[in-house]
């Protein structure tokens, strides 16, 4: 959602809402006064395309100093999470269902589930989004963790291109770090001290594109009020971070190859060129080459960006950083929320070298944070907290590696986030399940039934996986679905 990026809330917003699903993380400024409308109609501030959400599901109220949730009547409901934290160091989240139409107050850590997605609200970390970054690392700007060889020759390229104003071209899969890679170049720049800007050209339009990227002057169209300066004129000095540039259309690129070859912009309703000072950085997990040959990205602008070009590998192709960033992420995360981060205990650290992470860096980070959300204030996370994606690597098919299905969503009353706690294991060792071989997965499965009384949601719980992959199991071995006792 651009326009997030494009027009940020006023500095004095102190919270935001970040919405994770399984690949990506969204943060979403609450700005006080002005509700926020959850939903999957096109209307909702957060759209959440699943049939599991409401056309409009929920709203959040913010004001100063207090974020209040309220349910619009959804027909699956709203799950609140409670952080422990909050509950003077309860060891497990306190979770209850909203009643519709009243108001809730939030507190910093708590979330919320609608549909597959977890929302929680944090302290605001960023101002402005055209402000400077914070620095990564040592000597300005840098990855949280540098240890691949691949990704150390990357960076030594970048910090020798960040001294010149040659145009820099990243490579790399979504996820990846091309953000953190662009944001080296600024850093190692002479135009550290400037903003940077950063821009997602999938979802730039071509109004977008004019009316806030070039500006307006007054009266231009209904509604221009006043004159008004676009963003490029107000990075002014910095850089801008143009990604995923392969997802812009022919025409879009046509404008922006204008812009980086005369440094130029013209003010929708305006007679005159304005000059800009900005560095561009660009961005694309696309073959820019191969869809120049297809007609489809511009030749022209494709040699314009590409001064330098830079390769970052995935992350499973660097899996010495897993674990370091798994930690950095968990220690970022938990400082955010006020609460010393767990330590990652060895299943857990195997779990996460066993995938193959598709959505790289970003859906680690996803998953660290949400494995705080789902562990409480535990001290350790094992490897039952860890989404299922990672929890069983890529032996197992797409239709059991996500934590929240939608047949999940189909009964609220039974579902939950799959909080796995340590004490719904500790009977079912005793009982003969932890005895049973690893691989012998169809009895520890028909054991814990047996267990539960025949009840899926507590026999899937025992086992450490969502409802759904524990019906999958049973279908894929032709055994009956038991019925509770």
């Amino acid at each position: 959602m651009s326009h997030l990026v494009t027009q940020p809330p006023p500095v004095e917003s102190l919270f935001e809402l970040v919405v994770r699903t399984r690949e990506t993380s969204k943060a979403f400024p609450l700005e006080p006064g002005q509700v926020a409308s959850v939903g999957r109609g096109e209307e909702n501030l957060i759209r959440l395309d699943c049939p599991s959400v409401s056309r409009l599901h929920l709203q959040l109220h913010p004001r100063a100093e207090l974020v209040e949730v309220e349910d619009l009547g959804s027909s699956n409901g709203t799950l609140l999470i409670r952080s422990a934290t909050v509950r003077q160091g309860a060891g497990d989240p306190e979770q209850e269902k909203l009643v519709p139409h009243q108001r809730w107050p939030l507190q910093v850590g708590d979330a919320l589930r609608v549909g597959p997605v977890l929302i929680s609200l944090q302290h605001k970390r960023r101002s402005s989004p055209v402000a400077p970054p914070s620095n990564r690392g040592v000597g300005g700007g840098g990855p949280r963790v540098l240890i691949d060889p691949a990704v150390k020759s990357a960076y030594d390229l970048i910090a020798r291109a960040a001294a010149t104003d040659i145009s820099v071209l990243i490579l790399g899969e979504t996820g990846a770090g091309k953000e953190a890679m662009a944001e080296t170049v600024h850093q190692r720049s002479p135009r550290r001290d400037g903003p940077f800007l950063l821009l997602n050209c999938a979802a730039l339009s071509e109004t977008l594109l004019e009316s806030e990227l070039f500006g307006h002057e007054k009266g231009a169209f209904t509604g221009a009020h006043a004159s008004k300066a676009g963003l490029l004129e107000s990075t002014a000095g910095g850089t801008v971070f143009l990604d995923e540039v392969g997802e812009l259309s022919l025409g879009t690129q046509a404008k922006l190859l204008r812009v980086l070859e005369e440094r130029m912009v013209l003010r929708v309703g305006a007679t005159k060129p304005r000059r800009i000072d900005v560095r561009f950085v660009t961005a694309t997990n696309r073959d820019l080459a191969r869809e120049v040959k297809a007609g489809r990205f511009r030749g022209d602008l494709y040699y314009r960006i590409s001064g330098i070009v830079v390769r970052i590998p995935p992350l499973r192709d660097r899996p010495c950083e897993i674990e370091p960033l798994a930690r950095h992420f968990l220690t970022e995360f938990c400082g955010q929320l006020g609460q010393p981060a767990p330590e990652l205990t060895a299943p857990a650290i195997t779990a996460l070298h066993a995938y193959d992470w598709p959505g790289n860096v970003r859906e680690l980070k996803n998953v660290m944070e949400r494995a705080v959300l789902l562990a409480g204030t535990g001290p350790i996370i094992r490897e039952y907290v860890l989404p299922e994606p990672a929890l069983y690597g890529d032996s197992h098919d797409g239709s059991d590696r996500h934590v929240f299905d939608e047949a999940d969503m189909l009964e609220p009353e039974e579902s939950t986030l799959l909080i796995r706690r340590p004490k719904e294991f500790s009977a079912p060792a005793q009982s003969g399940i932890a005895a049973l071989p690893s691989d012998d997965e169809r009895e520890r499965f028909i054991r814990a039934l047996e267990l539960c009384g025949g009840n899926q949601t507590r026999a899937a719980q025992m086992l450490g996986v969502s409802r759904r992959t524990l019906i999958n199991r049973l279908d894929r071995w032709k055994l009956p679905r038991p019925q509770k006792r």
